[in-house]
């Protein structure tokens, strides 16, 4: 009997979101060259959702496609990224920050957010609470989020 590698067997399919061909594996997946998009089953299931391993839903990333901008996510995405990956990180104004899901000293799931190579970090107990209080000196996170780059996961 032979052992057959399931990455044997790759063919052509079209990108999801720009339509160039890309290579998949026997289930769909794979990167686009073209666009950078990770195709694969589950974002044409769910459409609207963060799934691994892309930051941005597929709708979202074909939005952005026909704009001809980059494929980054806004501020609801990268939290839904978080609840995804666990760990995302940012650089603003040089700084790179980290965003953790966690628990505190009583057990309960909480979302991190820190400053790199320093000890400064703040708690958040809900997705909205850290959306409308993340801050960064006495800017909110929110309202400075399009200044940020190098959005991505840990």
């Amino acid at each position: 009997m032979t052992n057959k590698n399931i990455y044997d067997n790759i063919f052509k399919k079209r990108c999801a979101v720009c339509g160039h061909r890309y290579m998949a594996d026997i289930y769909d997946q794979g990167e686009c060259s073209n666009c950078g998009w990770y195709n694969g089953k589950m974002y044409s299931e769910f459409p609207d959702k963060v799934i691994y391993s892309n930051l941005i839903s597929l709708n979202r990333a074909k939005q952005l496609y026909k704009e001809k901008k980059p494929f980054e996510p806004n501020i609801d995405e990268f939290i839904e990224a978080l609840f995804c990956y666990s760990e995302m990180r940012f650089e603003y104004k040089g700084t790179y920050y980290g965003v953790v899901l966690t628990s505190n000293n009583d057990k309960k799931n909480v979302i991190e957010m820190f400053e790199a190579n320093t000890t400064n970090s703040q708690t958040f107990e809900t997705k909205n609470d850290f959306k409308e209080k993340a801050k960064i000196g006495n800017a909110f996170l929110k309202d400075i989020w399009n200044e940020t780059t190098d959005r991505y996961w840990m």
